[in-house]
């Protein structure tokens, strides 16, 4: 019981860290992920590079380019962990930072914090050598760039309750395997901190 206990844990707690083959059409009619900042409340389906911007979509993690013509990059693969991968490499991670606004964007950043700039051919992506603060008039929403997609049309373009707060509330030690309520709210109080991106839920 006590082994069957822990990897119940383990699980949750794999859960809640949060959890991809040549260029192709767009976002069409899939879902993308919406991230969660918990420390500022912000929820961003948008991710910025220093000249392109792009979505992840959720099943599968490919990113799209979503500045001009929506392209998805099988070469391109955000991981379970918010880390990039190019043609399975690491390159870089996925993260909230303040843009040159002050207000919290979802960046694609370098190991040593400056935006990624990505070839918008092939999808390769290099240092920029800037910084995410230089970068003004972020976007959230993403539906304000996707080509067509009927799930944007049929919430009347806020992406099914927007991508600037409201919508879902995501717990992240929800209450399962025998954990009472008292002791998931202790874990997620434990967890916040770490748990600034998270994939929270579907656009739809």
């Amino acid at each position: 019981m006590k082994f069957n206990n822990r990897l119940c844990l383990a699980l949750t707690v794999l859960f809640a860290s949060t959890s991809a083959a040549t260029a192709s059409a767009g976002v069409s009619d899939e879902d993308w992920i919406i991230f969660e900042d918990f420390v500022s409340g912000a929820e961003c389906g948008v991710i910025h590079t220093s000249n392109a911007e792009f979505v992840a979509l959720f099943d599968s993690g490919n990113m799209v380019i979503v500045s001009g013509a929506d392209v998805r990059f099988d070469s391109l693969v955000v991981t379970s962990d918010d880390q990039v991968l190019f043609n399975g490499e690491p390159s870089g991670l996925i993260e909230f930072l303040d843009d040159g606004d002050d207000l919290p964007a979802v960046f694609w950043t370098t190991l040593v914090g400056t935006m990624v700039e990505v070839d918008t051919l092939t999808g390769e992506p290099f240092d920029s050598g800037e910084l995410p603060s230089t970068r003004i008039n972020t976007f959230c929403d993403a539906c304000d760039l996707i080509d067509g997609n009927p799930t944007c049309d049929d919430n009347g373009g806020n992406g099914g309750g927007g991508d600037n707060g409201g919508g879902d509330v995501f717990i992240p030690f929800p209450s399962i395997c025998g954990l009472g309520s008292t002791a998931s709210v202790v874990m997620t109080m434990f967890a916040l901190p770490f748990l600034r991106l998270t994939r929270s839920r579907r656009i739809r």
